[in-house]
């Protein structure tokens, strides 16, 4: 009896136990949906921003205490960054829907893979900024800040490598984003999903500073989009003396002259961009009576950038292209010509040096057709044979068969479509080609000359 009045005892305990855990776990489980119902549950934040009865609240993702509470947003975000100063690598920071007043200049530095996403929020600067900054690019890498409306600020990223921005609204801002080297560089940066609405400029290459070197290099800029409403705008800006190159500009649009019909630019070219793609871009303007309205324009100094397949302009545009200093303009399609290229001749039946022809110093483009003029002039002396040699050079620094053209006397020839077949490759990507030329005697005098025309790919 004893026994069974123990068990049955031990059997209460045991449903009151198992009721507190259940009760326990669900309210947990409704605490953490209250706490985490607006984020991301692919991943853990150290902090939660949001707004409510009028303060600013910093809930701490790990337990789930108010660690921060106030009215000022930038003095809680400055108190948040200086209280993790010197531990911020792998921060990651949420803040909630809410409209937030900036009223401080606010500084990320020396962070590494530091978070700060939104699914909304609207950060009203004030004219104030939001800087990325590293002593050095190895102190300030793989930041991130994603998800937010900006309005009348500006975000700098200065001497960091690899930021990216994604997934942000811009609005009525003066100086939007932009890159800034003053010790070493800012390379690999990317701008993507981003909208940018009456902008004076969108993003910025500066001109460096102090011992900032010209390389914004790899920086990508990808699905954005520009409205550009006032006059003097400008979307996209590469300042002298900065080197935007090796870069990607792809799906990106820009709208003009709505609202203005003066002096707006999608792309203001004053730097280098070489090598820099631009894929899938459009210039639209909405002007009836522009003036000075462009989709891009080359500066004095600069290096254009390539534009590859689907760079439209449309609309009504005084201009595409303002290039009023001639510069090189190169793309897929893109025709060239070089003309009567010296060819040094080597004596004794010795080749000479060989010169390139075709090929743009530090610019990747392939030769899709080309069309061959060999000129030789002057005077030969008594059994002087010249040899002329004409080679593909390939991407991958190997060489087609060699075509060797015999002249005993003066004279132009076009080479055919049968001497082309001989060197031309099955399958490769043409780079240059490389002409060489030998004489049988000891001295000659006679030039060698060599012109191409033709097409990049």
């Amino acid at each position: 009896m004893l026994l069974l009045t123990r068990f049955r005892s031990l059997i209460k305990y045991a449903i009151v136990f198992i009721t507190a855990v259940i009760i326990s776990l669900t309210l947990w489980n409704f605490n953490l949906y209250l706490l985490f119902r607006n984020t991301s549950y692919s991943e853990d934040y150290d902090y939660i921003i949001y707004v409510e009865n009028g303060f600013v609240k910093v809930k701490n993702g790990a337990s789930g205490q108010i660690d921060f509470s106030g009215k000022n947003f930038s003095q809680i975000l400055k108190y948040l960054f200086s209280f993790h100063a010197g531990v911020n690598e792998g921060l990651k920071i949420f803040i909630r829907r809410a409209d937030y007043n900036v009223s401080c200049d606010i500084l990320l530095e020396n962070c590494k893979y530091v978070k700060i996403v939104s699914d909304g929020a609207k950060l009203n600067l004030n004219g104030r900024t939001l800087t990325i900054k590293g002593e050095s690019w190895e102190d300030s890498n793989h930041n991130t800040i994603e998800g937010f409306t900006i309005i009348g600020g500006r975000l700098i990223i200065e001497n960091s490598f690899m930021t990216t921005i994604k997934d942000c609204i811009f609005i009525d801002t003066n100086e939007t984003i932009t890159l800034l080297n003053s010790n070493g560089w800012t390379e690999c940066t990317t701008i993507e999903h981003c909208y940018f609405i009456n902008p004076k400029l969108g993003i910025t290459f500066k001109t460096p500073m102090n011992n900032g070197t010209r390389s914004y290099a790899n920086t990508e800029i990808k699905q954005c989009y520009f409205e550009l409403r006032r006059e003097g705008a400008v979307g996209i800006y590469v300042e002298p003396g900065a080197d935007f190159n090796e870069g990607l500009i792809q799906n990106v649009r820009f709208w003009m002259g709505a609202m203005a019909e003066f002096n707006q630019t999608g792309f203001l070219v004053k730097g280098s961009m070489l090598n820099t793609l631009m894929q899938n871009v459009v210039f639209e303007s909405f002007a009836k009576n522009p003036e000075d309205i462009y989709g891009i324009i080359l500066g004095e100094n600069c290096d254009p950038p390539i534009l590859g397949h689907g760079v439209v302009f449309c609309g009504n545009l005084t201009g595409s292209i303002s290039n009023r200093y001639g510069k090189w303009i190169y793309g897929a399609g893109g025709s060239f010509k070089m003309v009567d290229v010296k060819v040094p001749i080597g004596a004794n039946s010795n080749y000479g040096g060989s010169v390139e022809v075709g090929s743009i110093p530090h610019l990747a483009l392939a030769i899709s057709s080309m069309n061959i003029k060999i000129k030789v002039e002057g005077s030969f002396s008594e059994d002087e044979t010249v040899y002329v040699r004409l080679r593909l050079k390939f991407i991958d620094g190997l060489f087609s068969k060699q075509l060797e053209i015999p002249f005993n006397e003066t004279g132009t020839i076009w080479l055919g479509p049968e001497e082309l077949l001989d060197m031309w490759p099955t399958r490769n990507i043409i780079a240059a080609l490389v002409v060489d030329a030998k004489t049988t005697v000891n001295f000659s005098n006679v030039s060698v000359k060599v012109s191409m025309y033709g097409l990049y790919g």
